[in-house]
Parts: C-alpha cells; sequence; structure tokens
C-alpha cells in the first residue's frame, strides 16, 4: 500500500515539475508557472525577473546598472519581485529599494516563435504603482497571441531627485526603463518573442515615460512602435522645471539632516565675495547626495508628505522628470515639445489616447468632500494652479485666473455655482489641463511632422466599473482616468473583488474590441478590430476613435477633437506661460549657475511678473527658504 501511494506522489510532483516551464536566459535558466487566459489558453508567467542591479548603497541616485550575476542553479521566478518604496493610502511607506524586476507573460498557444512583444509601464504620478502580475495580468491580451513584459521602476524622490548637475542628475525611473529594454533585447527572443517587434506602452505617468523616450535617440532600436494613454511627456506634470527640482532637492536635504540652509545660500548668493566656483558647488552637492545615501529608503519616502502643494486625496506630481545636464547617459536634455518642434523624435507608429472625464480623478474628491469643496471655491485664486499642477509654468497668474473663470464659469463667479453645475465645470477644467490638452498639443505637433501614423482615440465608454470606486463610492459619476485601462487588464476586476460585480456582455464586447485592436497594432503598427470602422490616421483631417458611447461599446471615427476647449488651452499658454526657454533651458550649465540661486531668486520674486516671469511656484517655495534660512 505505502508502495502505490509512493508512486502516485512521485507521479504528481513530476507532472508538477513539467507544468513549470523553464527558459534559459543569458544569465542561466529561470522557471515559471502557468497561467490561463479568460478564454482558458495556456500562459507562461516569469515573475520577478532580475533586469538591474539593486540600488542601494552606492548605486542610490546613480543611473542604472545592468544586472550581472549569473546563476547555474535553475532560478525560480513564481512570484512579483519588490515593489519600489512608495507610500501606501495610509502614508506608511512600503516597499524595497531592490525593486528592479520584471514579469513576462507567454502564451503557450503554439511553439511558434518570434511573437510580437508589448513592453507595458505602470502609472501613478511617478510616486507609487507597480507591475502587480494580479492586476496587470494576462487575462484579456495574451488571446492576441502576443507576449508581455510588465516593468518595476523607481519612485519618488528616490527615483527622480535632481541637483541639477553631476552629482544627482536624476530621471532614474527613466533610465530604469531603458535598462529593462536592454535587458528585453538582449532575452526576449529565448522567451519565443521577436527583437524588432517591441512596442513600448503606457498609462498616466507610464504614458508620460514611453513618450519621453520616444523623444530620445538613446532608445534607437529598443522598441518600433509606441502607446500612450492618458499621459505625454510635455504635460507640466511629467518635465518639472530644473529650477522646482532644485528646490526639492535642497528641501529634502535640509529637511533630512544633509544640509544647513543657510550655507546653502551663502553658497549660492552671486554677491558673496567668496562664492564658490560651479566645480565646488559640485562637490558640496557630492555631499549632500552622499550624506542622503545614509538615510535609510524610509526615511527620504516620507519626505513626500511635506510636498502636498494642495489638499486633495493624493499628494500632486511633485517628482519626476526634468531636465537634466548633457552628459553620458542623459535622457531629457531640452523640454519634449522643444525636441518634437525641432524633429527630434523617433519616427514610429504612435497610438495614443485619452478618456471622456479624466478630470475626477482629482474632482471627485470635491464632490465627496464639501469641506474640500468650499475651500476650492473660496480660494480659486490661489488654489488653481496647483489642483491643476501647472505652477511651475505659469508666468502671468492673475490672468490665467481671470481666463479660467471666463471660460469655464462665465455666468457667475465660482463661488455662485451649484453644486451639480460646478462639479461639471471643474471636472471639464481638470480633464483639459491635467491630460487632454497636452496629448492634443504633443501629438497634433509630433504627428504633422511624421511619415509613420498616428492614431488617436477618446474613450467613453461608461462600463460596470469605474476609477471612483476607489474613493468608497460605487456611484457612477463618469468616464475617469484609468477605465480604459480595465479592458486591457482585470485591474478594477481584481481590485474591487468585495463588490461582487462581474463584466457584461457589453463589458465583454468591449473587451474583445480593444485587445484586438491594441494587439494587431502591436503586431502591424496598425489599430484594427473586426467590430471597429476603418482607423484613420490622425493626420487625416484630425481624425480620432470614439470608443464607447456611454453605455454601448460601440465606436465611431469622428474628426477635430474638442476643438473650443483645445483652442482656449492652446491661446491660453500663450499668453499667460512663463517662457519656455527661460523656464526649461536645454541644459542646466547652459543658463549659468546665478539664475537658479536661491538668492537670485529671491530677487527675482520682488519684481514684476511681467519682468521676470517668476512663477507662483517659486514665490510659495521662496518663501519657506527664507523662514528656513533664519530656523536653521
Amino acid at each position: 500500500m505505502n508502495h502505490y501511494l509512493w508512486l502516485i506522489s512521485l507521479f504528481i510532483c513530476i507532472r508538477a515539475v513539467s507544468n513549470e516551464p523553464i527558459v534559459r536566459t543569458k544569465f542561466g535558466p529561470i522557471r515559471g508557472k502557468q497561467m490561463t487566459t479568460k478564454r482558458g489558453f495556456t500562459v507562461a508567467a516569469y515573475l520577478g525577473i532580475p533586469y538591474a542591479e539593486p540600488p542601494v548603497g552606492q548605486l542610490r541616485f546613480k543611473n542604472t546598472q545592468p544586472w550581472k550575476q549569473r546563476w547555474m542553479n535553475v532560478h525560480n521566478t513564481m512570484n512579483d519581485g519588490s515593489i519600489c518604496p512608495q507610500l501606501n493610502g495610509n502614508m506608511e511607506v512600503i516597499g524595497d529599494e531592490d525593486c528592479l524586476y520584471l514579469n513576462i507573460f507567454v502564451p503557450q498557444i503554439s511553439a511558434k516563435k518570434g511573437l510580437p512583444v508589448l513592453v507595458f509601464i505602470h502609472g501613478g504620478a511617478f510616486i507609487s504603482g507597480s507591475n502587480n502580475s494580479t492586476l496587470y495580468a494576462p487575462d484579456y491580451l495574451l488571446d492576441q497571441g502576443i507576449i508581455l513584459v510588465t516593468v518595476n521602476y523607481r519612485l519618488g524622490i528616490l527615483g527622480f531627485l535632481s541637483s541639477g548637475n553631476e552629482a544627482s542628475p536624476g530621471n532614474y525611473g527613466l533610465k530604469d526603463v531603458i535598462e529593462a529594454l536592454f535587458w528585453i533585447q538582449a532575452n526576449i527572443e529565448e522567451f519565443g518573442g521577436n527583437a524588432s517587434l517591441i512596442t513600448l506602452a503606457g498609462h498616466s505617468a507610464g504614458a508620460s515615460i514611453a513618450h519621453h523616450l520616444a523623444l530620445s535617440n538613446r532608445t534607437e532600436n529598443l522598441f518600433d512602435k509606441v502607446i500612450t494613454h492618458s499621459g505625454s511627456a510635455n504635460a507640466p506634470w511629467a518635465v518639472h522645471t530644473p529650477k522646482s527640482m532644485k528646490m526639492r532637492y535642497i528641501t529634502v536635504a535640509i529637511e533630512l539632516g544633509c544640509a544647513n540652509n543657510r550655507k546653502i545660500m551663502e553658497i549660492n548668493d552671486p554677491n558673496n565675495e567668496s562664492n564658490m566656483d560651479r566645480e565646488s558647488i559640485v562637490e558640496d552637492d557630492k555631499t549632500i547626495v552622499e550624506c542622503l545615501r545614509t538615510k535609510s529608503p524610509g526615511e527620504i519616502t516620507k519626505m513626500l508628505n511635506y510636498f502636498h502643494l494642495w489638499r486633495g486625496k493624493y499628494p500632486q506630481v511633485n517628482f519626476g522628470p526634468t531636465i537634466e545636464p548633457e552628459a553620458e547617459g542623459a535622457i531629457i536634455t531640452k523640454h519634449p515639445m522643444v525636441a518634437i518642434e525641432n524633429n527630434e523624435f523617433r519616427d514610429i507608429p504612435w497610438l495614443s489616447g485619452v478618456v471622456n472625464d479624466e478630470g475626477y480623478l482629482e474632482s471627485i474628491s470635491m464632490i465627496l468632500n464639501s469641506e474640500l469643496r468650499d475651500e476650492f471655491k473660496e480660494e480659486f485664486e490661489d488654489v488653481v494652479s496647483f489642483a491643476l499642477e501647472q505652477e511651475e509654468i505659469i508666468g502671468n497668474h492673475s490672468e490665467y485666473v481671470t481666463q479660467l473663470e471666463n471660460f469655464y464659469f462665465p455666468i457667475s463667479s465660482v463661488s455662485e455655482y451649484n453644486l451639480k453645475s460646478f462639479m461639471e465645470n471643474v471636472t471639464m477644467m481638470m480633464t483639459d489641463a491635467l491630460i487632454t490638452y497636452w496629448s492634443y498639443e504633443a501629438l497634433s505637433a509630433q504627428s504633422s511632422m511624421m511619415n509613420s501614423s498616428a492614431f488617436f482615440f477618446e474613450f467613453s465608454y461608461d462600463g460596470t466599473f469605474s476609477g471612483t470606486f476607489a474613493y468608497g463610492t460605487t456611484v457612477h459619476f463618469g468616464i475617469t482616468h484609468g477605465d480604459d485601462m480595465n479592458y486591457l487588464f482585470p485591474i478594477y476586476n481584481k481590485e474591487f473583488e468585495d463588490l461582487d460585480l462581474h463584466n457584461t456582455l457589453d463589458d465583454i464586447t468591449m473587451i474583445n474590441i480593444m485587445t484586438e485592436i491594441w494587439g494587431n497594432f502591436i503586431k502591424t503598427g496598425i489599430p484594427s478590430a473586426q467590430l471597429s470602422p476603418q482607423w484613420r490616421p490622425y493626420q487625416e483631417d484630425f481624425r480620432f476613435m470614439r470608443l464607447g458611447m456611454g453605455r454601448s461599446p460601440d465606436i465611431l471615427m469622428e474628426n477635430d477633437f474638442h476643438p473650443m476647449r483645445m483652442e482656449f488651452w492652446n491661446n491660453l499658454m500663450k499668453s499667460v506661460g512663463a517662457p519656455r526657454d527661460i523656464i526649461f533651458p536645454q541644459t542646466i550649465e547652459e543658463n549659468g549657475n546665478d539664475d537658479d540661486t536661491p538668492n537670485q531668486l529671491m530677487k527675482n520674486a520682488t519684481m514684476s511678473d511681467d519682468a521676470t516671469q517668476v512663477t507662483l511656484f517659486d514665490k510659495r517655495i521662496i518663501l519657506i527658504l527664507i523662514i528656513g534660512y533664519y530656523i536653521f
């Protein structure tokens, strides 16, 4: 009897091992696990694959270093790697600095080689998120016969701290993604993928990263198509001024005890006869950064709480991409729109899109919180540029406020609108200001100079699940930021399982349409589906596809995307925006050192806005520094 039990156990073990796929990478063999798609196809999943050296110790605040370690035995890759340090909903630090891992999902539909590859970059305002295999799962997309790769990258201060020079140039999160792309190029054929058919895609902050990389010649031959959902490189939250990032760096250094406020201001004072030369300032910054390397990831990540610019549910994007000095490994050395206008971008097929009511991402907080809503109404002039995350780029603030009020609240003052009208107008304003206009601006400028086709969509399907559920309500307010992603990945289905909601037939239809469109774009560079009309490029009379019509999954080809709203923002930025060449110098060195010093900023702040185009952000942060000068 025992003999038979032993044979049965052995058979079960052998069968289990045989169901665990193994791939031999350039670093040694790895073992994954099996998953299934919604249609029942088998998928080989390899989770938590290291693609770069852990950015810890002396590698913190340095450019990404490629993975070097080899393993002789089979390396298990059955669980997600650690998420990068970030704050959770209770503002507690979670995650680990050793977080540069990727997940690879391979359809086992046949022994076919040379499958096209989708590399996906998660969103999260550059401060949160991960490539969680439960949320960014292969359930839908891998029915299309593609390989899916999802990537972790450094976040927040650890991912984007910039001193404005070589001490800490910044943009580490972007450089992580580039290193992941190099790893994929070197290894994806072992998984059955085609290294020449790689599409880079992202959502929100991840979309802006994808766009940034598509504007960089450093990514030549790393991918041949790009998809951007609700994000672009030119949005104010996606490319910070060097001045603002320098100020945040100084604040972090002072608050963590790595710099003395008085000393920093004396060093940078252009009227100080003992003012240090540039090399000495860089050396001083290197000392500060070395001190920051001694702080725990938790101490550094908690500093994100210091940078809440307004009282929304979540902090605004306060650490992210910026202009960095020309140097080896530099990614962004000029503003993205300057790169586009100079025809300095990868001419590859581009699929870009937004959702109908992006602004609910922020406005939902005011709908559900009357105190916050009243504050926004009563202090509209003071808070609106921060709520719209444009405080760094506005030169003429009073005119900015006036034009916003006249366009979005034309009947009476902001404070006099009833709740329904107020929230509709605020949501539209936030939709345009945070996401929609910037996607439109980039696509319109870039597509006019492209030989490749560019395609644009507006997602307008109001399905069973909504991103507003994250705020503790199941009321459908509209189609909000991220809702489109639930028809490519089962994100909301997994996040809101406790609501006991299920996809309807219309939801499934939209899933089938979107995954087929995306699958065909990844394979051919042309978005198409059986239930879709022919998708014409944006270059043809500004054509775009409307995906969904409210509760219906119908899709329709249209032209002229919200012309009045887009024209308003185009004119607004021309009339009130601070001059781009001043606030976004191509490299910090070229702009000189004195212009960015706290002392010079204080001088400029006493002058008129018209004379210096000093931004509201400058004035707020200068006040903090002046107060700190006398405290420290």
